[in-house]
């Protein structure tokens, strides 16, 4: 059997989340499986880095998959994206060792959200980013998002249907910075890396500092709820459409 990996990039506006549902609902696994299986002439499962939710995009999910055939790597990835919805697209394949995993050897993963701080939102960026009217105090947040850094207990900063026991979780990196897309809006976009995430984790936390950069929650509010571990001390969940898969790393 012959190990593969494939960089996977996908707008996840009209999926209910990349794992496969048992009750036939439309998910970027699905399309993935049944592709490689007309393909390949035969059932495949992969292992994919991370289970995005509904509404969630990705530019650098990672999956794997094994089969005896050595396959030619041009003409598969020419045939996948031949193959594969308009809104899924294969960007590189390529052979890995047999024991590589693209779940388990991922040491982080990096999650962008795009916010549009204006008064309109460009039709090129409905889609993908969120629209906060109101201006918001960057500096503040840029300081407010450096108390994320490090080994934390995220538990008030995940969904309460998190089934995880171990909320502790190490950030990495955490930026929040200015770009102008399409040369339309300004946007602010938030940059994350982690070991790994728990469920509306990112989320949850790009909602805290939103409301942090209104004005109507408190810096103080991030260190109460990592003391506390209460839900109810951060901010509201913003919308999945903002939310993007843009790097996962191995050794």
């Amino acid at each position: 059997m012959i190990n593969y990996k494939a960089v996977i990039e996908y707008d996840g506006t009209c999926f209910c989340g990349f794992q496969i549902q048992p009750e036939g609902l439309r998910t970027i696994q699905g399309e993935i499986i049944k592709v490689l299986g007309h393909i390949l002439n035969k059932e495949v499962k992969i292992a994919y880095a991370g289970r995005t939710d509904s509404g969630v995009h990705a530019t650098n999910q990672v999956i794997n998959f094994k089969c005896e055939k050595s396959l030619d790597l041009y003409k598969f990835k020419w045939a996948l994206n031949c193959l594969l919805p308009e809104d899924i697209t294969v960007k590189s394949v390529e052979k890995v060792p047999d024991l590589f995993d693209s779940r388990r050897d991922a040491v982080w993963r990096q999650y962008s959200y795009f916010v549009v701080n204006d008064n309109y939102q460009s039709v090129f960026l409905k889609k993908y980013s969120i629209l906060v009217c109101k201006k918001l105090n960057l500096d503040i947040m840029i300081k407010s998002c450096r108390l994320f850094t490090g080994k934390k207990d995220f538990t008030s900063f995940c969904s309460p249907n998190d089934e995880k026991e171990n909320k502790i979780r190490e950030v990495f990196e955490f930026d929040i910075f200015k770009n102008n897309l399409f040369g339309t809006n300004e946007v602010i976009i938030f940059k994350i890396k982690a070991n790994s995430f728990l469920y509306n984790m990112v989320r949850i936390i790009v909602g805290t500092l939103l409301e942090i950069g209104k004005g109507v929650r408190d810096i103080s509010a991030i260190e109460k709820a990592f003391k506390y571990n209460d839900r109810n001390l951060t901010g509201r969940i913003v919308e999945a459409k903002g939310l993007f898969l843009t790097g996962v790393g191995y050794k």
